[in-house]
């Protein structure tokens, strides 16, 4: 048994036990199911247009001069990952639950000019447990957590190896056990509930970013930010406090999500029909028209299209190099401007290439900047085998 689990024990005094268990990654294609990733399908029969254009065609040609001449509009380049690993099992009264721990980096890179390419701040990662909530036996809440966790660093600072690699526990994130014991399918057990709360620990430390960004006026409208990923954001499956506002709708003004893979089946256009279609025979440079979407989640609108990035002679699929772009919609009943979506998609044609062929798989859906981005905070993991050894 490693340090960690060998002092929850042994502080516990009876309260716990662990059971030795085998120490797992979990895979992503795994996780990658749970709900906190799903999108629903817009239930409206047809899509209203989000552009200033109300012209009611199915694809927009991005005018071939904006690709040539429009300056570049992006200067910053978000990405969040995670590693989860199961590490043990642990019985609390009468019950056995499993304990997760992860690791999460989310990162910005900043691009001031074509020679100078590097992070924002600090990029660091971040461990946390993720427990069950019969472990807080008092229900003391946050300051259970807080103090729990400061005793678990108190620990590990007598191994000589953790002040040198300055790895600490970050926070104990607790996941719900209240459902009347009843797991409702495959998909809903403790181990996917506690892989929720890791993933939501990494979606909030994005929007903290986002925020701070903001508060250091870094964004307008000549120093946007690319975030990898939709900008679909689930108070349901956050770890923030309500009083923490950091998803401000303004604060994603000039935020571009970017996502390299997504549900074609997602909206219908203007007339009913669903967009795979029109996304799959989506030419070299053409775009959807950007179509109005309200998020169940949250209740934010969001301006979504399309947009085919290259002219390619080979595709693994009909939406290999497609992206689907996002923006939040500040004003419910504005329009974003058809100039201002053309630019963007001129630009996130251009920050297509050089390619990253040969270096990952999803290389035509890429944009290189943030495959640098991806890349670059994938590289500030510690190492699995460290992490799972201090369990």
């Amino acid at each position: 048994m490693g340090r960690i689990l060998k002092f929850i024990e042994e502080k516990g005094e009876g309260k716990y036990l662990c059971y030795k268990t085998n120490k797992i990654t979990i895979e992503s294609s795994e996780a990658d199911v749970l709900d906190y990733d799903d999108k629903p399908a817009s239930t409206r029969n047809t899509s209203l247009i989000a552009e200033s254009n109300l012209t009611r065609v199915h694809t927009v040609r991005v005018p071939q001069m904006l690709i040539d001449y429009s300056r570049p509009i992006f200067t910053y380049f978000l990405d969040g990952s995670r590693h989860v690993y199961k590490v043990d099992d642990i019985a609390i009264g009468k019950k056995i639950f499993p304990v997760l721990a992860g690791q999460i980096v989310v990162g910005c890179c900043e691009r001031k000019d074509r020679d100078t390419f590097k992070p924002y701040d600090n990029i660091r990662p971040k461990v946390v447990i993720a427990m069950p909530d019969d472990f807080d036996v008092d229900d003391e809440g946050d300051d259970f957590c807080r103090l729990y966790c400061e005793d678990i660093n108190e620990d590990l600072q007598q191994l000589p190896f953790i002040k040198q690699s300055g790895i600490k526990v970050d926070k104990i994130l607790l996941y719900k056990t209240d459902k009347k014991d009843k797991l409702n399918s495959d998909k809903d057990n403790y181990k996917n509930r506690g892989t929720a709360k890791i993933q939501a620990e990494m979606t909030d430390e994005e929007q903290r970013l986002v925020a701070k960004l903001c508060e250091e006026n870094r964004l307008d409208d000549e120093h946007y930010l690319i975030k990898d990923g939709s900008l679909e954001y689930n108070p349901s499956f956050s770890n923030k406090s309500a009083d923490d506002k950091t998803m401000a709708r303004e604060n994603y003004r000039y935020v571009v999500g970017v996502s390299k893979s997504f549900d074609p089946e997602l909206l219908p256009d203007f007339e009913g029909q669903r967009l795979s279609r029109t996304i799959a025979s989506l030419k070299p440079f053409e775009r959807t028209k950007a179509y109005r979407y309200t998020s169940d989640a949250n209740g934010v609108q969001y301006a979504v299209w399309y947009l085919r990035l290259r002219a390619s002679d080979f595709r693994e699929t009909h939406f290999s190099d497609v992206v689907k772009c996002e923006m939040v919609i500040i004003n419910e009943d504005d329009q974003v401007e058809t100039d201002l979506i053309n630019t963007i998609s001129a630009n996130l044609i251009k920050e297509a290439y050089p390619v990253c062929f040969g270096n990952d798989t999803r290389w035509a859906n890429h944009l290189y900047p943030v495959y640098l981005t991806e890349t670059f905070c994938k590289s500030k993991y510690f190492n699995s085998n460290i992490i799972l050894n201090l369990f």
